[in-house]
């Protein structure tokens, strides 16, 4: 992976803020809105330090359950050589880590005031940046084959839960293959199988705004497209490839249809 640290560096140099708040990266994380917050210069120590950490974790990924990402996934090392991590400050809470396409090239955002913050709460730094790396390149490649397009609302359910489904599934625990399903789990899948299907059959234009919004927005588990695509195809692991080949278009009538054992 590469690293643009352009920002960071200006951030930690105690640069004015205009020096790099009109970074591409502002303009572009939300369609048509500037996302830009100041970072206060009183975190610079734990900023720093936590930027050091990430670059050593990068330089030794590994994805989490590597085997089967790379048994679903083609051209995984060309990728990855590919993308670039940018690191940030200045971002809203929702953004700590995402991908982006600028200029023909995949971005992976972290925002590094967020990440020092959960350094702060106690969280182990590696073991987040895998599971965020993981989940993001998991986009990166998911984009190559199946690139965004201008999609209705039912088709961006169906994109949001195909993409969101393999990214967590494939950060959420190693060996995901051997996990132990048990009936808390059935439960969340049924609890956001329900909700998806009354997406899928919404017409009112404010509440397909909602439903747009939490299909991948909010809590972990609330986030019903991501939950219960996830949970769908941890039920499926030995058909993984061939669910990723037949795409994301008609993928949650998959979904909807299936009634957990």
């Amino acid at each position: 992976m590469k690293v643009d640290d352009c920002i960071i560096k200006l951030y930690l140099a105690d640069k004015p803020y205009s020096e790099y708040s009109d970074h591409w990266v502002y303009h572009e994380v939300q369609k048509d809105k500037y996302l830009f917050e100041k970072p206060s210069p009183s975190r610079s120590v734990e900023v720093e330090d936590c930027y050091k950490q990430i670059i050593e974790i990068c330089k030794s990924f590994v994805f989490r359950n590597n085997d089967l990402v790379c048994h679903v996934f083609d051209g995984v090392p060309v990728i990855i050589e590919h993308a670039t991590v940018l690191f940030t400050v200045g971002l809203p809470g929702l953004y700590d880590a995402l991908v982006l396409e600028h200029e023909g090239l995949a971005y992976i955002i972290i925002d590094l005031i967020h990440f020092a913050n959960y350094i702060k709460n106690g969280r182990g730094l590696v073991e987040l940046i895998n599971n965020f790396l993981t989940h993001e390149l998991i986009h990166v490649l998911i984009n190559t084959k199946y690139p965004r397009e201008n999609f209705s609302y039912t088709e961006y359910l169906e994109f949001i839960a195909f993409h969101e489904g393999f990214a967590h599934l494939l950060s959420f625990k190693e060996n995901i293959e051997q996990y132990q399903l048990d009936n808390t789990l059935k439960d969340h899948f049924h609890t956001a199988k329900t909700r998806l299907i009354d997406a899928i059959n919404e017409k009112d234009p404010t509440l397909q705004k909602k439903y747009t919004y939490d299909a991948n927005g909010g809590k972990y588990w609330d986030k019903f497209a991501s939950v219960a695509s996830m949970l769908y195809l941890m039920k499926h692991i030995s058909t993984l490839k061939e669910i990723y080949e037949n795409g994301w278009k008609g993928y949650t009538q998959l979904i909807t249809n299936y009634s957990w054992q």
